[in-house]
């Protein structure tokens, strides 16, 4: 990058007295890459890219060109410009300085009887000065970053470096165009930072997009835009490090968290732990879980368990405690009181963030019983995980549901999968199977006159007579023995059927 310096800054270096740009001002920040002899007409048509030319008058005028065609020549070549020593002349021709003029291509004279190789070997060391003042800005501008980089000094830090090296307003918003910071800092900056006018980089470290700095002016020279990615790499860098210590500590958090939930580790050392992270657990609690329903194609969103854990934090109060999961998020939240409704209230006021700020996944939420002490919240951390499980069971996807609301299911949630199948199948077993077989509603009918004890209402709710109801309750018995007259038996049918008909389970396929 500091390779190239334009015509203006060698210019101002060369030391010849006498020596003016003659036309083509307007081209000054024309790239100079190199110096390029050109003693005869032969070597000006082998003039490249970024040169600046060093000629006389008489080698210009001997190529037989007319001025402007001449000039349009150099400048579809695409060089710098021209260093020009006069020979029996104090200027060149009108046409050739018009030319230059309006295609803003640099001439510089130089007067007559000054030897050409001390022209050259002007323009090379104006080229040396120019590179060793490029180099110096250039060094100075990695070293000041880093040095607040060694510092460990921060965003406004670097703001207000970058800001004097640019003479011009610069600000850093962050990825959602909030703004950080600003210098200086009366500097007036529009609302709307996204469409504000300016030079911009972005603020990155590996895949996470940190936001932009910006510099408030047209357009900046290889300098500024140098200086404004080294801000952006030291704001990077330094937020970079912010987040790796943030996501240390909360993967300490996490798994003090998990070892308090489950019941493992040494209590007297998360409660160590619990003072250093602030956290006040000598008040009653409750867990509360909010976990991603499955999505059918078996992929959670990246984003997904970042914006349940912000909902959370922001709904659920400052005295919850908040963590992160593999697709759950864990809250202890601290209810005003053991009454279920107020954790009811707590729950629902997730579920409405939720609904707001989610599109991609939906959220089920399960809340244990409010506990004394840190050593049950195991428990409580159990009856949440029941809760989201049986809820979506009985209700489906997408539930929000307290352990102590739950009923019968509080019952079922404790019983392991496998004695529930072995229970539906030996209550209820033979009567499914035969209505798969015959195409039959049995199942239907007993759990209808289960429901009702009564042969003549059951009946009515069918629409069949009440002879074909009794009918179908003998083939019943038939199938899986006295239910009637045995209320032991009836009431083992009615909660098989429930089961049966509430929770996926294995009795689902069987047959």
């Amino acid at each position: 990058m500091w390779r190239t310096f334009d015509v203006g800054l060698v210019a101002k270096s060369v030391p010849f007295r006498g020596a003016f740009v003659a036309a083509g001002t307007g081209g000054m920040g024309r790239q100079v890459s190199r110096a390029s002899l050109a003693a005869t007409p032969e070597h000006l048509r082998r003039v490249g890219a970024n040169e600046l030319v060093v000629t006389t008058a008489a080698t210009l005028l001997g190529t037989g060109e007319d001025g402007e065609r001449l000039v349009a020549r150099l400048d579809a070549a695409q060089i710098a410009g021209v260093a020009v020593r006069l020979d029996q002349t104090d200027r060149l021709p009108a046409e050739i300085l018009s030319a230059a003029d309006r295609l803003a291509l640099p001439i510089i004279t130089f007067p007559e009887g000054t030897a050409l190789a001390d022209v050259t070997t002007a323009v090379l060391d104006a080229l040396l000065d120019a590179q060793q003042h490029r180099l110096d800005r250039v060094l100075d501008i990695h070293q000041r970053f880093s040095r607040i980089a060694l510092a460990r000094g921060g965003t406004t830090e670097v703001a207000a470096t970058l800001y004097d090296l640019l003479g011009v307003p610069v600000a850093v918003v962050d990825a959602e165009g909030r703004l950080i910071v600003v210098e200086p800092s009366d500097a007036t900056v529009p609302v709307d930072l996204s469409a504000a006018i300016g030079v911009r980089r972005t603020i990155s470290a590996g895949d996470h997009d940190y936001g932009e700095v910006v510099a408030f002016t047209d357009e900046l020279d290889q300098d500024g835009m140098l200086a404004l990615e080294r801000a952006a790499v030291a704001v990077a860098v330094r937020l970079a490090q912010a987040s790796a210590v943030a996501e240390a500590q909360e993967r300490f958090a996490a798994l003090s968290l998990e070892e308090l939930v489950s019941a493992q580790g040494n209590p007297s050392d998360v409660a160590e732990r619990a003072i250093t992270f602030g956290w006040d657990l000598s008040r009653p609690r409750a867990v509360l879980l909010a976990s991603i329903d499955p999505p059918e194609d078996g992929r959670i969103p990246a984003a997904a368990l970042n914006t349940i854990a912000a909902a959370a934090r922001a709904t659920l109060g400052p005295d919850a405690i908040v963590w992160t999961r593999s697709a759950t998020i864990a809250a202890l939240v601290a209810p005003h009181g053991d009454e279920p409704a107020e954790r009811r209230r707590i729950a629902e006021g997730l579920r409405k963030e939720l609904d707001e700020r989610l599109r991609s996944v939906t959220v089920s939420i399960g809340v244990g019983r409010c506990v004394a002490t840190p050593s049950e919240l195991s428990r409580s951390f159990v009856e949440a995980t029941h809760a989201v499980r049986v809820g979506r069971w009985a209700k489906g996807r997408h539930v929000t549901q307290l352990y102590d609301e739950l009923g019968l299911e509080r019952l079922l949630a404790a019983t392991p999968i496998d004695d529930l199948a072995e229970f539906v199948q030996r209550a209820i077993g033979p009567l499914v199977k035969h209505d798969r077989e015959s195409q039959t509603d049995l199942v239907e009918t007993l759990a209808i006159w289960l429901d009702t004890r009564n042969m003549a209402e059951a009946a009515r709710l069918m629409h069949v007579h009440y002879n074909t109801l009794k009918n179908r309750l003998e083939r019943i018995e038939g199938i899986i023995g006295p239910v009637l007259d045995d209320s032991a038996r009836a009431l083992e049918c009615a909660v098989a059927i429930y089961v049966y008909r509430h929770y996926d389970g294995p009795w689902s396929d069987q047959g």
